[in-house]
C-alpha cells in the first residue's frame, strides 16, 4: 500500500503502441535550441530541471517548467524532462540527468532530451487518496511545498537530480481542462512509512495513491481553444 508520501516526478512508464517500452529513453526527442533569443531555457533563480520534471514551452520558445495549473495557452505541457547534454565553459561535452540554472549559465550547445510524445503514458504520486472511479478525471500538479512542478532533490555533490513533482488529490471539476488525465492504476512499487519500511503492492484507495495519467492540456496536441 502506498502509506508513504514519496512523490517522484512524471515517471514515463510505457507507450500504448509497445515500442520501445523498455528502452530508458523510448519516446524521448530532443528540444533544440533556437536562434531567436539568447538562451534556450527560462528558469528563475535556485531552479533546475530534474529528472522527470514537467516541462512547457514559454512564448519565446524557451524550454521552462510546466505551470502549476491548466489555464491559458502558455500553461500547456510539453512533456517530462529526461536529461541534457551541454559544452562547460572548457569546451567538454557533458551529459546528465538534471542541471541547474548556474550551471546552464556556464553552458553552451545545449541539447534537452524530453519525453514529448502525447500518447505517452507517465506514474505519479497523489498527494492523496484516489479511488478507481477517478479514470477519466483530471488533475493539476501538486500546489503543496515539496512537491510542486520545481522541486526536486539533487543525490551527492553534482549528482544526479530527480523531480518530486505530486499531483493534488482533487480533480479538476467538470468542463475544465486539467494538465494530465487518470488512465490507470500505477505499478510503481510502494513503501509502508518510517524505519523499516517494506515495498508493497499500490492499491486504489492508499493514502497517497500512485497512479498512470497521460498528459491533457499536451502543447502539440490539445486545441488551443481548450485552454
Amino acid at each position: 500500500m502506498s502509506t508513504a508520501f514519496q512523490p517522484f516526478g512524471m515517471k514515463p512508464a510505457y507507450h500504448p503502441s509497445g515500442l520501445d517500452r523498455s528502452v530508458p529513453f523510448a519516446g524521448t526527442n530532443s528540444f533544440v535550441p533556437g536562434v531567436v533569443y539568447n538562451a534556450p531555457y527560462a528558469l528563475s533563480a535556485g531552479q533546475s530541471f530534474y529528472q522527470y520534471t514537467p516541462v512547457a514551452v514559454n512564448s519565446s520558445g524557451q524550454l521552462t517548467i510546466a505551470a502549476q495549473a491548466a489555464g491559458g495557452l502558455g500553461t500547456r505541457v510539453y512533456g517530462v524532462f529526461d536529461g541534457v547534454e551541454y559544452n562547460t565553459a572548457e569546451g567538454r561535452r557533458t551529459v546528465g540527468k538534471s542541471i541547474s540554472l548556474t550551471s546552464l549559465a556556464a553552458a553552451n550547445s545545449i541539447v534537452f532530451w524530453i519525453f514529448q510524445d502525447p500518447a505517452l503514458v507517465y506514474e505519479i504520486q497523489v498527494n492523496g487518496s484516489v479511488p478507481a472511479t477517478a479514470i477519466g478525471s483530471e488533475y493539476n500538479f501538486d500546489t503543496t511545498a515539496g512537491s510542486t512542478v520545481a522541486d526536486g532533490y539533487t543525490i551527492g555533490n553534482g549528482g544526479a537530480g530527480f523531480s518530486t513533482t505530486a499531483l493534488l488529490s482533487t480533480p479538476v471539476a467538470t468542463g475544465t481542462q486539467g494538465q494530465v488525465r487518470v488512465v490507470g492504476l500505477g505499478r510503481e512499487v510502494a513503501f509502508s512509512g518510517g524505519p523499516g519500511g517494506y515495498p508493497s503492492l499500490n492499491q486504489w484507495g492508499d493514502a497517497y495513491t500512485i497512479v498512470q495519467v497521460q498528459i491533457a492540456n499536451s502543447l502539440t496536441i490539445a486545441p488551443s481553444v481548450a485552454v
